[in-house]
């Protein structure tokens, strides 16, 4: 069953099989080509065919399969894999394929009475046939602050990174607080500090599994490191010119950064 249109003014579409978060990709051809390869007439009929919205003005569909499918030279591939392989317009897609056919695969009955859900498209939700309950994609909200003391920032190693590697301070928004609180909250959390002229910068989709990022920029205020050895190992003030390794060149951690860099690296 297909949702949405079928193809663009050409003909086109492209279709996503997914398959526990990994998804059917060509990894043989350039990285632009890789989801142009799965057939639309090798998809039963069966199949819950989810529109997810377009790349390059090309409609684009995911499904999620019971079993890993076989054609030709594709393999399936998780979000990790090609994060930093792909353009950000590529990799979007490729994450709403991964999280709608997880909403449909996790929430095929329903979760307050147990009846049997379908897709409804103008909800991008499941919809329970017996109690009408909608349950939509879960998104996890998280803040990440690059705090700045002159020409330092405030960096924090956690214990999942590879050597050398730092981030900047990041957790998730609980409930009932805004975001700015929860911001505030973290940094106190992981590394004991205050900070002031806390501003937005941006946002990005992270779907490791399914959060949304909200990057800020904040001014050091007052207070001592004191790391909660819980959730980080290690927090530091670096210079400018002294930045250590980043866990990834296209996360919004390294635009924050390249922004105070753009901003104080050239300051006698």
């Amino acid at each position: 069953m297909f949702h949405g249109n079928e193809s663009n003014s050409e003909g086109k579409a492209l279709y996503f099989p997914v398959h526990q978060r990994k998804i059917l990709i060509d990894a043989e051809s350039h990285p632009d080509e890789y989801f142009s390869c799965y057939p639309k007439e090798h998809i039963p009929d069966s199949t819950e065919v989810i529109y997810i919205g377009t790349l390059y003005g090309v409609p684009c569909y995911c499904f999620e399969t019971e079993e890993e499918l076989v054609e030709g030279n594709m393999q399936y591939f998780g979000l990790h894999d090609l994060y930093g392989t792909i353009d950000e317009e590529m990799l979007g897609i490729a994450s709403r394929a991964v999280q709608m056919a997880d909403l449909y695969r996790t929430h095929r009955y329903c979760g307050l009475c147990g009846g049997s859900t379908h897709y409804v498209p103008e909800e991008t939700g499941m919809q329970c046939h017996n109690c009408d309950h909608i349950a939509y994609p879960r998104i996890s909200p998280a803040v990440i602050v690059l705090i700045e003391r002159e020409d330092h920032i405030l960096m924090t190693r956690s214990k999942h990174f590879p050597d050398g590697v730092y981030g900047l301070v990041a957790g998730f928004v609980e409930a009932g607080e805004t975001i700015e609180h929860a911001a505030h909250r973290e940094i106190k959390e992981e590394v004991g500090v205050f900070v002031k002229d806390l501003n937005y910068f941006a946002s990005q989709p992270w779907p490791f599994p399914s959060s949304l990022m909200l990057g800020f920029t904040a001014n050091f205020a007052e207070g001592k490191i004191d790391v909660d050895v819980n959730e980080i190992e290690d927090a530091c003030w670096f210079h400018v010119d002294d930045i250590p390794k980043l866990p990834g060149k296209k996360s919004i951690s390294c635009a924050l950064i390249d922004h105070f860099i753009d901003k104080h690296g050239n300051c006698e």
